[in-house]
């Protein structure tokens, strides 16, 4: 039951992702955060680079990275944002929350949103899955897919090479 359960979400989500690229530009968006807020285009817009990484409760590649993206996001400078998308979250709040304190996961994680938000996020194919999105909400460099041996230094060049394309000052990590 919990399998067709979660197909049936990940089915929902693909339908909500389905439509415009993100490629095509900011769209005004509302979306869910785990913790009962609201995340929009302009906190996305508040920052040169967000970097979204998609993850399920169900993936264990996903929860084998968590504890060094939440080091990652720490080590990050003003400008730019980690946040994440839990696919399966809806229904699991508990079980997502439970796995990110574990991880050390201090950051935004998005659970669902408006239809402007999912076509803003099409693109999504797989778990884990990362992109990055200049503050326009263009998605920038290219999606970091699949576990990382080296998940700071992939992240880290990505994020940079999407910095750059955007016309922005790479970062370094902090201590």
């Amino acid at each position: 039951m919990k399998c067709k359960k979660t197909l049936a979400l990940l089915l929902a989500l693909a339908f909500l992702l389905a439509g415009c690229s993100a490629k095509g530009g900011a769209h005004a968006f509302t979306a869910e955060t785990l913790d009962g807020g609201s995340f929009t285009h302009e906190d996305i817009a508040a920052k040169d680079l967000t970097i979204i990484n998609f993850w399920g409760t169900f993936c264990p590649p996903c929860l084998a990275e968590m504890p060094d993206l939440a080091g990652f996001a720490k080590a990050l400078p003003d400008n730019v944002q980690l946040i994440t998308v839990c696919t399966d979250a809806l229904g699991n709040e508990g079980k997502a929350k439970a796995l990110l304190e574990l991880a050390g996961y201090e950051g935004i994680t998005l659970t669902g949103g408006d239809e402007a938000f999912g076509k803003m996020l099409e693109d999504i194919q797989a778990v884990p899955t990362t992109i990055f999105l200049d503050s326009q909400g263009n998605q920038v460099g290219d999606a970091v897919i699949g576990g990382q041996a080296d998940l700071q230094g992939a992240f880290l060049a990505a994020a940079n090479k999407a910095l750059v394309e955007s016309g922005k000052a790479e970062i370094s990590l902090a201590g």
